[in-house]
């Protein structure tokens, strides 16, 4: 298990790249290696153990939002409209959303994190995701008429946004980075793109913690677990404050910049690293 102060900074590596649109898997596979720390046997445990914390912040600070949404559509149910009205609406839409990737995560995931994370091979790989993706969110932003807001989102758009995000199961992509990509095409405004995202990641994410929280059962120092969920999950609310706050007057290009200043950076030490 990690250190106390190694656990620290991977739940502020996590909580900050978790919510921003620049890949928390990248992050958490490259920053261990890049610090030369040893190979972690279980790392994906403790990743799981990060998640909780994202988990909880995306659940503290969307409390009121995810209150009202269900709150409107008991209302809607009691009716007789299933499929909600405005507001109430964003649960099935939400629900949809992660259905794809919910799907092809069952398959695919566990096989595609034991690619990066058993075999530093591979990490260039990485950079060249990040980079692919980084030049995408900024084409998307720049193709997206940005003129809808999160309740104009139909069924049709819901399920569009939730094949994007099967991109999200490959390491580098970025889960809110490529849902924020797909509101973007389909016209939603800056902050309402990433607002959405961070909703529709609640469920996935849930979903992803509960299949995997069995891996803890082994642990026998709760210590640096526990300092991983609360630095996680503190760091995550102050990310999401952020990144809304920052998308309402400014464009995505400084992530998309920096995704691409970190894959070269990734390059840069795979190639010059004796143990790549």
């Amino acid at each position: 298990m990690y250190t106390e102060t190694q656990a620290a900074l991977l739940g502020v590596v996590q909580g900050i790249t978790e919510f921003l649109p620049v890949s928390s898997s990248a992050h958490l596979v490259i920053v261990p290696w890049a610090l030369g720390w040893p190979t972690m046997e279980n790392s994906m445990d403790f990743d799981v153990a990060l998640h909780i914390g994202t988990v909880l912040a995306m659940g503290i600070f969307f409390f009121f939002d995810w209150a009202m949404i269900l709150a409107s559509y008991i209302g809607d149910l009691r009716q007789g409209n299933w499929k909600g009205g405005k507001m109430g609406g964003l649960l099935p839409k939400i629900i949809l959303s992660c259905i794809p990737a919910a799907v092809v995560g069952l398959f695919f995931e566990q096989p595609l994190e034991d690619f990066f994370y058993n075999d530093r091979r591979h990490l260039w790989i990485l950079s060249i995701t990040m980079s692919v993706f980084g030049v995408v969110l900024m084409m998307s932003e720049r193709y997206g008429k940005q003129n809808r807001d999160v309740p104009e989102i139909t069924y049709k758009d819901a399920l569009f946004i939730g094949c994007f995000q099967v991109l999200a199961l490959i390491p580098g992509t970025s889960r809110s980075g490529i849902t924020i990509v797909a509101a973007l095409l389909l016209g939603l405004k800056r902050p309402a793109a990433a607002r959405f995202s961070f909703l529709a990641a609640l469920p996935i994410t849930v979903g992803a913690v509960i299949l995997k929280i069995d891996d803890l059962q082994g642990v026998t120092n709760w210590t640096p677990v526990i300092i991983g969920i609360v630095t996680s999950g503190v760091v995550g609310i102050l990310a999401i404050k952020f990144l809304l706050k920052y998308v309402q007057h400014r464009r995505y290009d400084l992530f998309a910049w920096y995704r691409i200043a970190f894959a070269v950076g990734v390059l840069v030490l795979f190639f010059t690293s004796p143990t790549a």
